[in-house]
Order: C-alpha cells, then structure tokens, then sequence
C-alpha cells in the first residue's frame, strides 16, 4: 500500500444554521420587524388562530409583533414556524453566506447589501450563519436601527397602500401557484389518456382479425388518434394561454415592486418638505393644551426640537426622556410625576420602555397616547383624536 493511499483527508465538520430561538432574545425584534412582512405575520397568526383586539393604545400590528418576538425565544411550534418562513423567503440569502467562514467575508457581504438597499435576506442569513459573531451582529443591529430612523415619519396613508400592494403580491403569487398545479394535472390527465390509447392499441395489435375486421379496426384507431391530436392541440393552447396570464401577473407584480420604491421616495420627500414648511398650521388652529405638561418619550433626537417649539405653540410645556438610550430610566418615574400625561410612538421607543411607561401611568393615573410614527404629523392626530384624554382645566 503506497504512502499515497495510506494518507486520508481530513473530515470538515459541517455546523449547521442557527434557528431563531438560538440567537440572543435582543436580536428577535428587529429580525421579526425586518426580515419579515406585516402580511407574513397576519397569515402566520390566522394559521395559530391568535385573537387579538384593536384598541386605541394598541394595534392589532403592533400587537402580532410583540407576541411573534415574544414566542421567538422559545423553540415552541410559533417559532419553529417563524423560523420556517425566515428560511423560505430569505433561501437565496442564505445559499450566498453558506459558503463564507470568516467574519470578515460576512461583514463584506453586508456591507454591500446595505450599499444595495437589499437589507432583509442578509440580514437574517448573517445572524443565523454559525460563524457570526456578536460584535458583527451588533454593527448591523447599529444599522438596522438608524434605518429605522431614517423612515420612521412614513406617512399613514402611504403605509396603508403599501400593506395593499403587499396583500395583493401575495394574492396574485398564490393565483400564480394555483395555475401553475393545475397545469401540471392537465399535462398528466393528458399523459395518462396517451398511454391508455396505446395500450389499447397494443392489445388490439396482438389480436388476429379477417382483413375486413382490420380494416375496421385500423379506422377506428385512426379516429382515436386524430381525437387523442386535437385534445393535445386543445391543451397546448390552453396552456399557452395559461403561460401568458402567468407572465402577464409576473409583469403586475415587477410594476407593484417599483411602485413600492417609488412610494418610499415619496414619503422621504414628503418628510423633507414637512421639516421645512409651516404645513400642520391648520391641523393645531383648534389645539391647545392650557398649560399642562406633556411627557414625550423616545423618538428622534434630531426631531425633539421641533416637538417642543409645537407644544409650546399648543399653550403647552414639553418634557422629554429618550427612553433609556442615553438618560436613565430610573428619571423616567420622576418624568411621567411632573406631566399630565404622555406621548410615545411605537416606531421610535424599546418594548421595555414602553412597557415601564403604560406601568407607571397606570400606577400614576397619568394618561398615556400611543403614536404610530415619531413624525410632527403623528403627534398632531395622537393629540387630535386623544385630547379628550388630557387632564385639561
């Protein structure tokens, strides 16, 4: 035996994916909020038939939210098909990162995906990869969360939009699907009817008959076949036409996705033109707060500002907390003492922050309005349709 073949190559150890209840718990809001779509998480919670309410504090949204990144540290049956859905609309991601072993081929990888505005599927097959590290998962959490920043005034209208063209995709992706498996069973309906006629021809071929009785039989067979064609000619075209409704919803669906940008041009420019000109005038004519103390917690910083010039213009005083990104929270008991109530919106604030704030209004029977975005826009409806709310003399 030679020193060749004596010689055997080392075994690799292949480690496989992370899954979701394997990562850290403070990963799972943003891989939920990022890598997944609100229709995912409406379709995934009629599957587990989850109840939920809508209530003026809360929406059903932000509700299926809380819960999913809830259920994500757990390797329960919600998880695993969290987890399951993660993996299926991210596969490309993931098949790309399999190969990659370094650190830094990953950070590569998604730097170049951020660069590309492609942010969901590597996201998630970075964080899952079994080479990531927590100081790579930090630096894109650090992104994910300016980015969310960056689109949080969203106007409501256009969201709404959004969320239908996101239904409609997945309608026309399942009419798709559907079409498509009832091509298949027509393309094997008509194998099948091909190979019962042959072998009814075979059998007949087998058989002895007088000349007249072939004769017969030959025409017979003639007819069967020139039926057995024109069914084959009827299917081609149906299937032709099928193809073209199939391209033609593929086309609808590329259009949608390119409206889909477009709309999120527009809401940055609109949030431009916001941050420029006297347009909520109108909206805060009728509002005015009588002097009481308003408590905002979280949002922009960058926006705080001008949050506080509205309230001051409202016959109001403003008093911020960033909700524990760089003051304490232990500041936020004495806060929420010296307001009549207080204002935070969803996009812009932690679940734990939240949490402590509706805790300590209750404890305090403080009022607290829950806004959609940390827009200027926002915190005038908030005020609008919850001014009822306030403690106003």
């Amino acid at each position: 035996m030679c020193e060749h073949c004596s010689v055997q190559e080392p075994t690799k150890v292949l480690i496989s994916q992370r899954r979701l209840w394997e990562l850290s718990k403070g990963w799972h809001c943003s891989i939920i909020g990022t890598c997944l779509k609100l229709s995912d998480l409406r379709s995934l919670a009629r599957k587990l038939k989850i109840q939920t309410v809508h209530t003026i504090q809360c929406s059903v949204d932000y509700q299926l939210h809380g819960l999913f990144v809830k259920e994500a540290g757990e390797a329960n049956i919600a998880a695993k098909l969290l987890n399951k859905l993660l993996d299926k609309r991210h596969s490309s991601s993931i098949r790309k990162v399999r190969a990659m072993s370094t650190e830094a081929e990953l950070h590569e990888f998604w730097v170049g995906a951020l660069n590309s505005g492609n942010i969901p599927g590597p996201y998630w097959s970075i964080l899952s990869h079994p080479n990531s590290t927590i100081e790579l998962a930090e630096r894109m959490f650090a992104d994910i969360h300016m980015l969310s920043h960056m689109v949080g005034a969203s106007n409501r209208a256009d969201i709404h939009q959004l969320q239908m063209v996101e239904e409609n995709l997945a309608k026309m992706e399942e009419r798709i699907n559907r079409q498509r498996r009832q091509h298949i069973k027509n393309l094997a309906t008509r194998d099948a009817t091909i190979n019962t006629l042959r072998s009814e021809i075979q059998q007949i071929q087998l058989k002895s008959f007088t000349p007249a009785e072939n004769e017969r039989l030959t025409s017979c067979n003639c007819d069967g076949i020139s039926r057995l064609n024109s069914d084959i000619l009827q299917l081609s075209t149906k299937i032709k036409a099928k193809n073209t409704t199939i391209y033609e919803n593929q086309s609808r669906i590329r259009e949608l996705d390119s409206l889909v940008d477009e709309l999120q041009d527009e809401n940055k420019i609109l949030e431009s033109a916001c941050a420029r000109n006297d347009q909520f005038k109108d909206d805060t004519s009728s509002l005015n707060l009588n002097g009481q103390c308003l408590l905002y917690v979280g949002g922009r910083q960058s926006a705080v500002c001008r949050l506080r010039n509205l309230v001051e213009d409202l016959n109001g005083k403003f008093i911020h907390h960033d909700g524990g990104v760089e003051r304490s929270m232990k500041e936020l008991a004495s806060a929420v003492t010296r307001a009549d109530a207080v204002v935070f919106p969803v996009d812009c604030i932690s679940h734990g922050a939240a949490n402590k704030v509706k805790r300590l209004c209750q404890q305090s029977l403080k009022p607290f309005i829950t806004l959609r975005t940390s827009g200027i826009g926002s915190l005038i409806a908030g005020l609008k349709k919850s001014l009822q709310c306030l403690p106003l003399d």
